[in-house]
């Protein structure tokens, strides 16, 4: 990506159709701190605060296929160091101080205004060392200075990358002064272990695939959403059926009676409060339907129904698509986690 860019959307919130197996999350940008390193020492650990940014992946990692900086920019190249940290901490090298041969300063070109993709293949390629090294290679440096730079981060392909699901990071390390940088944001793509349908977002306390904890303490049990003024354990959305057949129910319980509930869908993820429970369903936002719920429970589609959930969600089975659900509901009782007065259920992720 040497003084280019790939001219792709950049938007935080864009609508992400993924295949089935595939993911495509994106995390907020923000400016990447500046730093001087150790006084007349450069074979020494990075001491400075990076830039850092993380997004959920709700399902055991098995590739990497992309990496993407989005409205990224920063003077003099070889300041940078661009490492992804999956949720247990392994850390593994993007680029490695672009020029930085030695002793030698580094690359003194910059990176314009742009958006730079990190692929295995395709792509531009990337000034490392003494040379340019292709698509897919950008992990390797050249470095004569025994102990330069350390970085405890593995130099492989992106596709060999694997991880558990949760929070993976992205870090920028600037190792020298004066020259600064931000991006708006970055996008992590690959490809998961998931099954066609799984529960996310629990509001337990557990925060396996979310950082948002419930509002008040609210905890629900394993697997539920936040607790609610009707049961302590909290509402539970689950799905019936397959994708392949079309015949996908969702089932929410745990509400009160006969209060109204909504269905949502979304086509990326979130992290958010959202009255007394947490929203993990997110992007473009569709309210497929209203109940009242009878004893606590509701469904969608019911018999009353003449669209199914694929048709009424706008999605094909067999499509491969990726969609995100749940219900959020009243729970009108001022005295429990005011002053909200709604509440929402876990999740549940589906690949069409």
């Amino acid at each position: 990506m040497q003084r280019s860019a790939l001219a792709v959307l950049c938007s935080s919130v864009l609508a992400l159709a993924a295949q089935a197996g595939n993911f495509a999350v994106t995390g907020p940008g923000g400016a990447i701190p500046d730093h001087v390193p150790n006084t007349g020492a450069w074979n020494v650990a990075y001491t400075g605060t990076p830039f850092s940014s993380t997004v959920s992946v709700s399902s055991a990692v098995t590739s990497i296929t992309a990496v993407e900086l989005l409205g990224f920019q920063h003077s003099w190249r070889g300041d940078l160091h661009l490492l992804l940290v999956d949720p247990g901490g392994a850390a593994h090298n993007l680029v490695v101080r672009p020029g930085s041969d030695g002793w030698l300063p580094g690359d003194t070109g910059n990176y314009l205004l742009g958006d730079y993709r990190f692929v295995d293949a395709g792509g531009a390629s990337v000034q490392q060392g003494t040379t340019n090294i292709g698509p897919g290679a950008y992990g390797p440096f050249f470095n004569t200075g025994a102990g330069m730079w350390t970085v405890n981060a593995s130099n492989v392909p992106l596709s060999t990358i694997t991880g558990p699901a949760g929070s993976w990071r992205l870090e920028i390390r600037d190792w020298a002064g004066s020259d600064v940088g931000a991006l708006t944001g970055w996008r992590l793509e690959g490809t998961d272990a998931s099954a066609p349908i799984a529960s996310f977002c629990a509001g337990d306390a557990a925060l396996a695939d979310h950082t948002t904890p419930c509002p008040c303490g609210n905890s629900g049990s394993p697997g539920k959403g936040c607790g609610n003024s009707v049961t302590s354990s909290g509402a539970v959305l689950n799905a019936s059926g397959a994708p392949a057949s079309d015949s996908v129910v969702l089932n929410a319980s745990g509400m009160p009676s006969a209060a109204v509930s909504v269905f949502l869908q979304g086509d990326a993820l979130a992290d958010a409060v959202f009255g007394d429970g947490v929203r993990c369903t997110g992007g473009v936002l569709l309210r497929l339907r209203l109940r009242v719920n009878s004893g606590g429970t509701s469904a969608f589609p019911n018999a009353s129904d003449a669209l199914t959930l694929s048709a009424r969600g706008g999605v094909t089975p067999g499509s491969g698509m990726r969609r995100y659900y749940q219900a959020f509901y009243r729970n009108s009782v001022a005295t429990f986690c005011p002053p909200e007065t709604f509440n929402v259920t876990n999740g549940v992720r589906v690949d069409w």
